[in-house]
């Protein structure tokens, strides 16, 4: 099929469409007329007369009166598709029979019929007839529509070999003619077609394409300038290229830091080192270059290589990525600070790496670290020396199995033992300072009454009244500031101690706990920040109200931040409706991952055991909110950015018999 041209295919192609769909349809009218001719000729009639014989028969039959029924068989025998007719009694002997001679190849369709007398079968009639006259015909009238297919199929295919001949093939002859002229550079012969049909489309198009390629050659010709600028152009920036790289090389080789280059050929391998790098390592460069079993000897743990490499295929780069590298030198090994940075030249990704010995560095730290823990552990016996001097201030819990009313009172009065002793560490400054200028000035009021005796002078007297001027404002301020922290903690420590309930305003008793717990929260590097309107008034109880902020700013500072982050804890209220306030202790530390979210209320549930937390301070705290204040506490919190409990308060508490009610 490839082999044969345009013409011949279409032909094929025109000559196939024509006699396949001819020879189908006659071939399905020409079954279906052989049908239906072979129902209406045989069929039809054969069933008809075995119908009508049987009944004929069944007198004769039973009188056995074969005249009778040669009669009405010789009647049948006379149509020419009947080709037998036998009868048989009801012993299957024959009664009688005619027959006519037939033709080996014809077909013969045969019907049987009981005889019935009275219901009883007496005999039985057989008939069969030929298909020969209907096939014959059905012969004749295909040798007709062959005939006729025949002359349609010449007819056709001269019609549409002049058509194809003088429409399509002449023409791209033509425009074949066109393009060899076109392809041997003739572009000034223009070609002219007078059809508008599609190959008239396309010569049109093959006469602008003639136009195109014209202008397309003369813009060849100024292009060929162009590029003969720009490779000069070229030619130069790859020599400034080369000038820029052997700087480069020059600089990496200078470099006091310990450099390397890895190019990745399906692992990533060393291919290049500067000075710095083999007087660090004691590595020659011809040893390790190219020697993938000494380069991967160079880290002592594999899979740091594997992590780094990981890193800088994430990110683009690696910053302070600490491991341990090996020597040349007795197997000396190093801590390394490795940062590097992933970049491309041309196609091909290439790593650079600076490997910072920060050995000596990281000893010094540590012995700086374990003159911390000493120093720590002195200020840790110093304190536990002045615990056991003010052991009237500390309350310890006794038994954690106790039950939930005495765990509550037993943290209440840890809470306030906690407060006491900041209280009176807070103390010590502004009375310790008033007792050294009340001394200060009783000295100098000894001294001025001595002079006066024996004759004061005015200069004396002056700087008497200057220093009593400023001993008394150094009084004044320092037990102002007493006072305020004494009248602070006996509001407080008369909430906490007592179940009283009273009118008050929750800003002034949120300041007044902020302020107590100033020692405490002064200790850690986090602050408390309070957000509430002021004149916010409650009938509750402060004391409930205030244990309950008091735990969850420890549960922050415990469970929220690390020891190196630096955390706020933010306080703040809103009113709901008239009767309603809605309290938030949000802060922005590492959040709670949502396995243990559904547990922190749980009695003992604690993810700080022996690191200073109890299991029981939020479990209080849901106690003291649901029981006590009457309301309801939820917490919403995002790994990584924070926790917020959600406390919802009735403004005015239920008093006992409504709680017992409910």
């Amino acid at each position: 099929m490839r082999k044969l041209s345009l013409r011949q295919i279409s032909i094929l192609g025109v000559a196939l469409g024509i006699l396949l769909p001819a020879l189908v349809f006659g071939y399905f009218v020409t079954l279906s007329r052989y049908e239906r001719e072979l129902q209406l000729r045989v069929r039809g009639p054969m069933a008809q007369n075995a119908d009508m014989l049987a009944k004929a028969m069944e007198i004769p039959l039973w009188n056995v009166d074969r005249e009778v029924t040669k009669q009405f068989v010789q009647a049948v025998m006379r149509n020419r598709e009947v080709v037998s007719v036998v009868v048989t009694d009801e012993s299957g002997n024959t009664f009688v029979r005619s027959d006519k001679v037939r033709h080996t190849n014809a077909s013969v369709l045969t019907e049987k019929r009981p005889i019935h007398l009275e219901e009883k079968v007496i005999g039985e009639v057989k008939l069969e007839l030929t298909t020969e006259y209907v096939d014959r015909d059905l012969l004749d009238d295909v040798y007709k529509l062959a005939v006729g297919l025949v002359l349609q199929v010449i007819f056709s295919f001269i019609l549409i070999w002049f058509l194809f001949d003088r429409r399509i093939v002449r023409p791209i002859q033509q425009l074949h003619s066109a393009t060899v002229r076109l392809a041997s550079g003739k572009l000034d012969e223009p070609l002219a077609w007078q059809r508008q049909d599609e190959i008239g489309n396309l010569a049109h198009g093959l006469n602008q394409m003639r136009l195109n390629l014209g202008e397309l050659i003369a813009q060849r010709d100024d292009q060929n300038i162009l590029l003969q600028q720009e490779l000069k152009e070229r030619l130069r920036v790859e020599q400034a290229l080369r000038d820029t790289e052997e700087k480069f090389i020059a600089i990496f080789q200078a470099s006091p830091v310990a450099m390397s280059v890895l190019r990745k050929k399906g692992h990533y391998q060393i291919v290049d080192v500067n000075d710095a790098w083999v007087r660090q390592f004691a590595w020659s460069s011809d040893v390790i270059l190219g020697n993938l079993d000494m380069q991967e000897h160079l880290w002592r743990n594999p899979d740091d290589f594997v992590q780094a490499l990981r890193l800088l295929e994430r990110d683009g780069e690696l910053q302070a990525f600490e491991t341990w590298l090996r020597c040349g030198a007795k197997d000396k090994t190093l801590l390394c600070q490795i940062s590097g940075r992933l970049i491309s030249i041309g196609e091909e990704p290439l790593v650079i790496l600076v490997q910072e010995d920060i050995t000596e560095k990281r000893q010094n730290e540590k012995d700086i670290l374990n003159m911390n823990v000493t120093l720590e552990r002195r200020v840790s016996e110093r304190t536990h020396e002045l615990e056991e001097a003010n052991s009237e201030l500390t309350v310890v819990l006794e038994n954690l199995q106790r039950a939930q009313q005495e765990l509550l009172r037993t943290e209440k009065m840890a809470a306030l033992g906690s407060l006491v002793a900041g209280v009176a560490h807070e103390l010590n400054t502004p009375i310790g300072t008033s007792v050294t200028v009340a001394s200060t000035l009783q000295q100098q009021t000894d001294e001025i009454l001595i002079q006066f005796a024996r004759g004061l002078r005015k200069s004396s007297l002056e700087e008497y009244f200057k220093n009593a001027k400023l001993g008394t404002d150094l009084l004044l301020r320092n037990l102002s500031k007493a006072s305020e922290l004494v009248t602070s903690f006996k509001q407080v420590a008369v909430d906490r101690t007592s179940a009283n309930r009273r009118v008050f305003a929750l800003h002034d008793m949120i300041n007044e706990l902020v302020t107590t717990l100033g020692p405490m929260i002064r200790k850690t590097k986090h602050e408390v920040v309070s957000d509430i309107p002021e004149k916010m008034m409650m009938d509750s109880y402060p004391g409930a109200m205030g244990q309950v902020a008091t735990n969850l700013i420890n549960n922050a500072f415990i469970h929220a931040f690390d020891s190196e982050s630096r955390g706020t804890v933010r306080i703040s209220a809103c009113f709901l409706d008239a009767d309603t306030i809605e309290m938030t202790v949000t802060d922005n530390g590492n959040g709670i991952s949502p396995h243990n979210l559904g547990r922190i209320f749980d009695p003992f549930f604690t993810t700080r055991l022996g690191q200073g937390g109890s299991g029981l301070g939020l479990n209080i705290v849901y106690n003291l909110v649901k029981d006590v204040l009457g309301g309801d506490i939820a917490v919403d919190s995002v790994v990584g950015k924070g926790t917020t409990f959600t406390i919802t308060l009735p403004r005015v508490a239920k008093n006992s018999e409504e709680k017992t009610h409910l």
